[in-house]
């Protein structure tokens, strides 16, 4: 393709190939990949890791730029499969139009590195401000103190 953005389809009518995904035995497939949220740091020059576990567990690896705060970005999620879905992908530079069974959805969300969280970071702080603090004295120890002063 070359590079343009097509979002409308004319008023002709095309023929439509079944693409090899309509095969007994197809040699490829298709997925979709559904995130939550894309960073701006991710380096999309780059090429990521996409790694499928026990259970359907998936995880997506990106790199970020340099001079982000992570090297990487992390997502993670499960692959469902899909049973009546397909793809329609048109070739504006042949003119072929191709439909293509999806296989599977695979649903993601970043992940946070470990103690990046605002809440565990104002905690921690709070918890160093308090060990930097003198020991306050008990309620009866400053009512005595207070009886003393009048």
């Amino acid at each position: 393709m070359n590079g343009t953005t097509y979002s409308n389809f004319d008023n002709q009518e095309h023929v439509l190939k079944l693409g090899e995904t309509f095969e007994k035995h197809p040699k490829s497939g298709y997925h979709t990949v559904r995130y939550d949220f894309k960073p701006a740091s991710i380096d999309t020059s780059c090429e990521g890791e996409l790694e499928v576990g026990k259970g359907e567990q998936v995880t997506i690896t990106l790199p970020n730029l340099e001079g982000s705060s992570a090297p990487v970005t992390v997502f993670k999620g499960s692959k469902r499969p899909y049973m009546k879905e397909c793809i329609l992908i048109v070739n504006h530079d042949t003119g072929e139009y191709r439909l293509e069974k999806l296989n599977s959805n695979i649903a993601v969300k970043k992940t946070r590195a470990e103690g990046s969280s605002k809440i565990q970071a104002r905690m921690e702080q709070q918890t160093s401000r308090l060990k930097e603090q003198p020991k306050s004295s008990s309620s009866s120890e400053r009512r005595r103190r207070r009886q003393q002063q009048q």
